[in-house]
């Protein structure tokens, strides 16, 4: 869905929705059978929400009854939650948990981000929720990628069954197992060759995984082309896992894709044992990590630096790099060191006090914001002069706006918004505004825009990550919550402002998976890591991760990579300016800075 049909329904929603409703819409995330899908926001709690919209015209009263009554009545990690029915004025509304990964569909469109023990972890959570169903007598019908959301959990991915609309009850007694429907309800592309005849059971639901199954191995479904070729298909064609395949799967793809119903696994639960036991078999479990879909994966592009690249000797090591713009900002023991191009150092500004140490750099358009120990230093653009803007004599976080207007301080418990209008005539920013809250730790403080701060706790207890939005006056809008901790980079910050709105990048503490994180609407994208992460950051419209041992890997929003050679030993890595990056290393006892000009993507097309 493009942009201009999104914020088209955004409007129209919220005028219909905006005077009764306790929810506050936030964006349209999708169009489903029976109506669009809006993430939402508790005005009371502030916590995240889906609405599903079932309107009178795509979904009757049978059809809304069906999908409110079954979803309701489950409570299972692997089933969406319905909590529940919200009436405006002009729609009714499923009040539900929102899953902030997409779809099953949207990972699988995802180049390389999903390995094939993740992804018998995922099948076995899909036939956990079709257990459950089962048990209380419920057929889905329409199993597929598109029914199946996603949450994020401490390792990875959990599926949760969704979209109930056409989820048949069945008759469990000895003589019958199935139900007749009146229609044809399905997706033909996974449906059981009895659905084509009306006749629904278990064995349609575990049919359908065998569908999935082999999707998510091979990189397409066993059939495709329209409905009657692949009725013809499903009911005629027997379709293998590729020989390549270790047998324990091709067993198990093969009996989950049998034609008849009765050959087919017994239960979900007993398709679920037989994938547990082929995940420790020594023939699976030696590619547990191989990621899919199972064909030479395509190695990621090689870049070369364009000649206009520069290295340059510096007199310290560079343990951290911010740029803004057309300016890079170094740190070498306690000076900041200014540069407008490699072989052009503007000056070198030394803190006030000599004992200090540099402990983030965030640079602005309008100057840098240095942070210490117990004081908070700005250095402005003009004449690089150094102005001491705060001293705290406990720990503190800190951030300024992107137009450097406002700074915000963190301290246990305690929040402070304070103003930088008129910093050129005074060494003290005036305090606006103060708030409290309840973490016991100190959050990372990221300034969204303007009016928006973003607070983040990792919350160790818990295993978790929390975040909180303020609007500039301290009132807290947002709530969400992340079962994963982050990691912080050289510049003490768990997340990296991208250059897209609302959108943050970092790495999770067993630097196993980086995560592309958007607020708004609330969506995660987890891309698998090759390398151990020394720094990452923001390299125009993609993300970077660098090793020390000289290995830079790009991404872009879809998890393609790209990857470069530097010299060994990185400290800092950062963009700066238009296609350029700045590499601080350090070999043989002495310090390097290397700026390396890349491709754009345009300029790689007209290279080809």
């Amino acid at each position: 869905m493009n942009q201009k049909e999104s914020e088209k329904y955004l409007l129209r929603s919220r005028q219909s929705t905006a005077p009764k409703s306790k929810y506050r819409i936030l964006a349209l995330i999708g169009i489903g059978q029976f109506g669009r899908v809006f993430c939402a926001v508790n005005r009371q709690t502030g916590e995240i929400v889906a609405l599903k919209e079932l309107s009178h015209d795509k979904a009757p009263t049978k059809k809304f009854l069906r999908e409110l009554g079954s979803a309701i009545i489950q409570e299972h990690p692997n089933i969406v939650t319905c909590y529940t029915l919200e009436h405006t004025d002009t729609s009714r509304y499923l009040v539900m948990d929102y899953c902030e990964g997409g779809t099953l569909r949207n990972l699988l469109e995802q180049n390389g981000s999903l390995r094939l023990a993740e992804a018998l972890k995922l099948i076995i959570g899909i036939l956990a929720g079709l257990e459950s169903l089962h048990q209380r007598g419920i057929v889905h019908c329409d199993i597929k990628p598109e029914n199946i959301l996603l949450t994020l959990g401490s390792d990875g991915w959990i599926p949760r069954l969704s979209d109930f609309g056409i989820a048949l009850e069945f008759l469990q007694s000895k003589k019958t197992s199935s139900s007749k429907a009146d229609t044809i309800m399905g997706s033909p592309g996974y449906m059981a060759p009895e659905q084509f005849y009306g006749l629904y059971s278990p064995a349609s639901d575990i049919y359908a995984v065998g569908i999935i199954l082999y999707e998510m191995i091979v990189g397409e479904r066993p059939f495709k082309g329209i409905p009657s070729k692949l009725m013809w298909a499903h009911m005629n064609e027997r379709k293998l896992l590729p020989e390549d395949i270790p047998e324990p799967l091709r067993a198990i793809g093969q009996k989950s894709l049998e034609k008849l119903p009765a050959r087919r696994f017994g239960s979900a639960a007993e398709m679920a044992a037989a994938i547990r036991q082929a995940a420790e078999a020594p023939l699976v479990k030696q590619y547990s990590k191989r990621r899919l879909p199972w064909k030479p994966s395509a190695k990621p592009i090689r870049l070369k630096p364009l000649p206009e690249s520069y290295r340059k000797i510096v007199p310290y090591p560079l343990n951290q790099l911010a740029s803004c713009e057309e300016t890079l900002y170094g740190v070498a023991e306690n000076q900041i060191i200014v540069w407008k191009a490699p072989h052009k150092c503007l000056g070198r500004v030394r803190l006030l006090e000599k004992s200090e140490k540099v402990l983030t750099l965030q640079a602005r358009p309008q100057g840098c914001l240095v942070l210490t120990q117990e004081q908070i230093y700005w250095i402005g653009i003009s004449r690089y002069q150094i102005h001491k803007l705060l001293h705290i004599s406990q720990p503190f976080t800190a951030t300024v706006s992107p137009q450097s207007k406002w700074l915000a301080v963190a301290s246990i418990g305690n929040l402070y918004f304070y103003s930088l209008s008129g910093l050129q005539n005074t060494t003290a920013a005036p305090r606006v505004y103060h708030c409290r809250f309840s973490e016991a730790t100190l959050p990372e403080l990221i300034f969204l825009d303007e009016r928006h701060l973003l607070a983040i706790w990792n919350i160790p207890t818990n295993h978790e990550s929390r975040f909180k939005i303020y609007t500039r006056r301290g009132q807290e809008i947002i709530v969400s919550h992340l079962p994963v901790q982050f990691r912080h980079d050289k510049n003490h910050r768990f997340l990296v402002l991208s250059n897209e709105d609302y959108t943050l990048f970092g790495i999770n503490s067993d630097s196993t998976a980086a995560l592309r994180i958007q607020l708004k609407p609330w969506q995660i994208t987890r891309i698998p890591l090759e390398i151990e992460p020394e720094c990452w950051g923001v390299f125009g419209d993609e993300y970077f991760v660098a090793s020390r041992q000289g290995k830079i890997i790009f991404y872009d929003n879809q998890g393609r990579a790209q990857i470069l050679k530097v010299p060994k030993n990185i400290l800092a890595v950062t963009g700066w300016k238009k296609n350029n990056i700045a590499i601080a290393t350090c070999q043989n006892e002495q310090s390097y800075l290397y700026c390396i000009k890349l491709k754009t993507e345009k300029e790689n097309e007209c290279h080809q």
